[in-house]
C-alpha cells in the first residue's frame, strides 16, 4: 500500500504556506496551480452561462418584436339590429389606421362603445392572428316619448324610448328604417328629467310596451298605423290612428282591446262606414262612432232641378 504524504494534508499545506514570505507564497507552484485550476472552473462556467443568458435575450427580444408586430388587418364587425355600421362604430372608436395587438385595450373599446345611448352591450376581442371582432346590440326603438306640454313651452324634442322604459336619442342616421313610430306624450309626473339615459316608471311603460306588441301582430291594412299615445288618467289610454280615429282603451287586458278594434274596423270597412271613434273598453258591446253621410234635401233637389229647365244649357 502506497503511503501518504503527511506533509502534504490541507491543514499541513496551509500551516507551511503562512510561514513562507508574501512573494513566495505567491509565486509558488501550489499557488499557481490552484490559481491556474480556478480560473479553469470559472472560465468553463463562464462558456456554459453566456450561451444560456443569449439563447434567452434572443428569445425575449424575438417575443416583444413579434408581439409588436402583429397588427391588426381585418375587422369583424355584428350588429344585432342593422342600426348601426361598422363605419358608425370605427368612427366611436376613433380607430384609424393600423391597430397593435400588443397595445389594444377591449375593455376600454367596450366602454366606448356602451358610452353611446343607442348602444345597449358591445363585445370586443382579438382573434389571432391578425383580427379584431366587434359585436354590437342597438337599443330597439319602439315609440317616441315627447312631454305633453313641450309645445306650450316651445321646447318640444322627442326621444325613443325601448322596451325596457330606457330612453336614448333619435339619430336619423341610425334609425332611419324606424322613423315611423308613434309618439307617446308624458305628462309632467312622469317623468324627474326628460332625457337620454332616464328611465321611465313599469308601471307606466308596460301598458304601452304590450299595445306595441299586440298591434305588432296586425298588417297596416288591418289596423291603420298609430300617430299618437296618450295616457290622461292612470287607468286610461287614448290612441289617435292614421285618419284621425280616436279609441279609449284602459291599462289592463290590452290584447283583448285589441282584437277588438281589429274586429270594429273590420266591420266599418265591410259595412263602408267611417269611423270618428272607438271605445273597446267594454268586453261586450263595445261602442263606435261612425261618421254619418250628409242626408240630401228632397226640396232643395226639386228647386234646383226647375232653376235647370229654366236655364237650359245650350249645345253647338
Amino acid at each position: 500500500m502506497k503511503k501518504g504524504n503527511r506533509y502534504r494534508r490541507q491543514g499541513n499545506v496551509k500551516i507551511l504556506e503562512k510561514a513562507l514570505s508574501l512573494r513566495d507564497a505567491l509565486f509558488s507552484r501550489l499557488a499557481v496551480r490552484r490559481g491556474a485550476k480556478r480560473l479553469r472552473k470559472a472560465f468553463l462556467l463562464l462558456l456554459l452561462i453566456i450561451p444560456i443568458c443569449y439563447g434567452f435575450f434572443k428569445a425575449v427580444t424575438y417575443t416583444i418584436d413579434k408581439a409588436y408586430s402583429l397588427s391588426i388587418e381585418h375587422v369583424d364587425f355584428a350588429s344585432a339590429r342593422g342600426f348601426i355600421t361598422k363605419e358608425h362604430a370605427m368612427k366611436m372608436l376613433g380607430i384609424e389606421g393600423a391597430i397593435n395587438m400588443a397595445t389594444l385595450n377591449a375593455t376600454g373599446m367596450e366602454t366606448a362603445l356602451t358610452s353611446n345611448p343607442c348602444i345597449e352591450s358591445a363585445h370586443i376581442r382579438a382573434e389571432l392572428p391578425d383580427t379584431l371582432s366587434i359585436e354590437i346590440e342597438e337599443r330597439i326603438p319602439i315609440v317616441y316619448v315627447e312631454m305633453e306640454n313641450a309645445a306650450d313651452r316651445g321646447q318640444r324634442r322627442k326621444l325613443f324610448m325601448d322596451p325596457k322604459g330606457y330612453l336614448f336619442p333619435v339619430v336619423p342616421e341610425y334609425h332611419t328604417k324606424v322613423m315611423e313610430l308613434p309618439v307617446w306624450y308624458l305628462n309632467a309626473s312622469d317623468v324627474k328629467e326628460f332625457k337620454p339615459g332616464t328611465r321611465i316608471d313599469e308601471e307606466l311603460y308596460r301598458p304601452i310596451t304590450e299595445l306595441v306588441s299586440a298591434l305588432n301582430t296586425y298588417e297596416l291594412a288591418q289596423i291603420p298605423s298609430v300617430r299618437e299615445i296618450f295616457r290622461s288618467k292612470s287607468w286610461k289610454i287614448v290612441l289617435t290612428l292614421e285618419g284621425g280615429i280616436s279609441v279609449i282603451m284602459q291599462v289592463y287586458d290590452i290584447r283583448a282591446q285589441v282584437d277588438r278594434l281589429h274586429m270594429i274596423l273590420e266591420h266599418a270597412r265591410a259595412t263602408g262606414k267611417k269611423l270618428s271613434g272607438i271605445n273597446v273598453v267594454p268586453s261586450i258591446n263595445p261602442t263606435a262612432t261612425f261618421i254619418e253621410p250628409p242626408v240630401k234635401n228632397a226640396d232643395t233637389d226639386e228647386n234646383q232641378n226647375d232653376k235647370d229647365r229654366k236655364n237650359p244649357v245650350r249645345r253647338r
